[in-house]
């Protein structure tokens, strides 16, 4: 495993590699050509920009009363949902530009337990995919053992509710560059991301002519995502500009 790993993209903490040691780098990895793969595919080196994470303003937070209880759903409910991110930027240990990649799939939630104002959600399933000239295919699912926080669902106002999803994933790069993977990372602190909602579940999506979601519900995500390897608590990537659209997939 460790040799496999070896023909990835190193850590974000590891030093900028001079221009040898970087030629080295891609000799080992199999990665002939890597530096027009990085120009044409866009990535970059230990982006900070974007690292602030948001902050909930007072108007979303709960109420402490239960005034628009009746927005919540019912208990016991599974809801099945589109769910798509496109222009995800993915910060990885190379020169800019950053890869910006597009993500269509599903999520599959269920209402827990819950309070005058509130219910939780734990998600039973999650499975988004893209693609990327540097890596192939790129996959995010739910973890086998998933330990994420249930997400909660809030009444702030008489016809508006707070959403608060937590999310861990495992995602796994089909290669790097000419070296075949898998390769797969995992989630080191569960995604958070935060909708304001005036329902749940929300609104179907459609589908622009690119592709692009349209309708649903936007989720903005509250941080960027720290990723890395299993066993292995170093940052070897971020997820950042990871605002998802959610909508709810009627049966037919």
């Amino acid at each position: 495993m460790a040799d496999l790993y070896d023909n990835f993209l190193p850590p974000l903490e590891s030093e900028p590699d001079p221009v040898n040691s970087r030629r080295d780098f891609f000799r080992r990895a199999g990665m002939t050509g890597a530096a027009a793969a990085v120009a044409a595919a866009g990535v970059p080196l230990l982006d900070v920009r974007n690292a602030a994470a948001s902050t909930l303003s007072p108007s979303q937070l709960p109420l402490p009363g239960g005034d628009g209880a009746g927005l919540l759903p019912e208990l016991g409910q599974t809801i099945n949902c589109s769910c798509n991110a496109f222009g995800a930027t993915l910060i990885v240990n190379l020169p800019p530009p950053a890869p910006r990649i597009n993500f269509i799939g599903s999520i599959v939630v269920k209402v827990t337990v819950g309070g005058a104002n509130f219910v939780r959600l734990q998600v039973l399933n999650h499975t988004v995919e893209g693609f990327h000239d540097l890596f192939g295919k790129v996959t995010i699912r739910l973890p086998d053992v998933d330990v994420s926080p249930e997400s909660l669902l809030s009444v702030t106002g008489p016809s508006s509710l707070l959403a608060k999803m937590f999310l861990n994933f495992d995602i796994t790069f089909e290669r790097c560059g000419n070296c075949e993977g898998p390769f797969t990372f995992r989630t080191l602190e569960p995604a958070q991301l935060v909708g304001n909602v005036t329902t749940f579940p929300p609104p179907p999506q459609g589908t622009n002519p690119d592709g692009s979601p349209t309708g649903g519900q936007l989720y903005r995500m509250a941080a960027p995502i720290k990723i890395g390897m299993p066993g292995d608590d170093r940052t070897y990537m971020r997820l950042d500009g990871m605002n998802i659209n959610v909508g709810e997939l009627i049966k037919g």
